[in-house]
C-alpha cells in the first residue's frame, strides 16, 4: 500500500469514525490452526471447538457480508486461526472481492503451495500478512509445536512473491524467537518485503479454556528493548531519528489532557466477528458480544457502538505523561487487570523503559 492509500484509508477511518459508522471489520473465520503457539489467545483444537460450536458456512458469512456492504464497509481482514482451514474459505473471499470489499488475509502461510498461490495472483487481496514466528526449524519446534512449518512459510513467501501478491511479514516477540528477529528482518529485505514485529503479547485468552501462561511473553523491560530495536529495523535511520526525538518531546512537555474514553477506533467504525458469529468492539475483547448472524449486522452494531461509549481507562493512564508510546487501552487494561479502567503495571513498565531508550536514541 503506497502513501496515497494509507493517506486514504486513514481518513475514510476517521470520517466514519465521526459518524459512528462501520467501515472497518475483521472476520475470524475458524478458529483451527496447523500450529499451536503458547502466546495464541484463537486457537483451539477440533475437540474444543466443536464442544463450544460449529464453523459458520459460506452461505452465512456471505450473506452477512451483503448487509455489510449495504451499511458501508469497505476494508476486511479475514483471518482465524489460520483462516485457509476453512472449507469454504475460497467462495467467501470471493464473494466478498465481488462485493468490492477491500480484502487483507492474515495466515501463517503453511498452507499455502502452488494452487493457493495462483488463486491469489488471479484475485489478488490488498495485501497477505504472513507471520513468521522465528528464523529457524529450531524456533518452529519451540514456539509453534511444529518445525516442518518454518520451511513452508519461507516457501509461501516466495510463491506469493512469485504470483505478484503484495506481501507483508509480521512476527510476535517471545523469549523463545526474540533471538532471531535480526534474522527475520533481513530475511523480509532479501525478498522486499515490509516487516513488523509486536512485542507486547497481551494475556488474552478469550475461548480458550486455559490461563495464559506468562512464560510466553518476555519481561517489559524486554519487550520495549525489542520494541525500540524493532522500530530501529523498520525505519530509516533519520526516520527513526525524528519519531524518537518527537516521542521524547510529547513526553516532556504533554499536551493534556488525554482523555478516558477509547481512543482507537473499535465501536467507533471498527469490529471483529469471531467464528461462532459474536461481534465485538475488536479482536481482544470479549464483550460487549452481539450473536450478529441473529440480531442482524446493523443492529448487532448499534448495540456494540452503545455498549463501547462508557468504557474508560484510568484516571491515572489520562493524566500520564508516557501515554504517546504507552499501549494502554481498555482492552489490554482488562486482560492484564481484570478491568477495562485498571491500572496495568506490565503497560507501565513496558512504557517507562520504552521512553528511557528513545531518550538515549536522541
Amino acid at each position: 500500500m503506497n502513501e496515497r492509500e494509507f493517506s486514504l484509508e486513514k481518513l475514510t477511518l476517521a470520517r466514519a469514525a465521526q459518524r459512528l459508522r462501520p467501515a472497518n471489520g475483521t472476520l475470524e473465520l475458524t478458529p483451527l490452526c496447523t500450529m499451536n503457539c503458547g502466546m495464541c489467545y484463537v486457537r483451539l483444537s477440533l475437540a474444543e471447538m466443536e464442544a463450544q460450536g460449529r464453523l459458520r458456512t459460506a452461505e452465512e458469512w456471505i450473506a452477512l457480508g451483503q448487509q455489510m456492504e449495504r451499511a458501508g464497509v469497505l476494508f476486511l481482514l479475514l483471518t482465524g486461526g489460520e483462516p485457509l482451514l476453512h472449507p469454504e474459505f475460497r467462495e467467501i473471499y470471493s464473494a466478498l472481492r465481488r462485493m468490492g470489499m477491500i480484502l487483507t488475509v492474515n495466515t501463517n502461510g503453511t498452507l499455502i503451495d502452488e494452487e493457493w498461490a495462483e488463486f491469489f495472483g488471479r484475485q489478488k487481496p490488498r495485501r497477505i500478512n504472513i507471520t513468521l514466528y522465528g528464523a529457524s526449524r529450531e524456533t518452529y519446534g519451540a514456539l509453534c509445536g511444529w518445525a516442518d512449518g518454518y520451511e513452508k512459510t519461507v516457501r509461501a513467501l516466495h510463491l506469493l512473491k512469485a504470483a505478484g501478491v503484495d506481501v507483508k511479514i509480521n512476527g510476535s516477540v517471545t523469549p523463545l524467537n526474540v533471538q532471531d528477529m535480526d534474522a527475520i528482518y533481513a530475511l523480509g529485505r532479501e525478498l522486499d518485503m515490509p516487516v513488523h514485529m509486536d512485542t507486547y503479547m497481551v494475556p488474552c485468552t478469550r475461548e480458550r479454556s486455559r490461563a495464559f501462561d506468562p512464560g510466553a511473553r518476555l519481561s517489559p523491560e524486554e519487550a520495549a528493548r525489542a520494541r525500540v530495536k524493532a522500530l530501529r529495523m523498520e525505519m530509516p535511520k533519520e526516520q527513526f531519528r525524528l519519531f524518537a526525538a518527537q516521542a521524547v518531546e510529547s513526553i516532556r512537555h504533554p499536551s493534556f489532557p488525554y482523555g478516558r474514553e477509547m481512543s482507537c477506533m473499535a465501536g467507533k467504525c471498527s469490529f471483529a466477528v469471531n467464528w461462532q458469529g459474536e461481534m465485538r468492539p475488536c479482536v481482544t475483547l470479549n464483550a460487549p458480544s452481539v450473536p450478529v448472524f441473529d440480531r442482524g449486522f446493523e443492529a448487532a452494531w448499534q448495540e456494540i457502538t452503545s455498549a463501547i461509549r462508557p468504557l474508560r481507562i484510568h484516571e491515572k493512564c489520562a493524566g500520564c505523561a508516557l501515554r504517546p508510546v504507552c499501549d494502554t487501552c481498555a482492552a489490554s487494561a482488562f486482560w492484564e487487570t481484570g478491568a477495562a479502567d485498571g491500572m496495568p503495571e506490565y503497560l507501565c513498565r513496558y512504557a517507562e523503559e520504552t521512553a528511557k531508550l528513545l531518550e538515549k536514541s536522541i
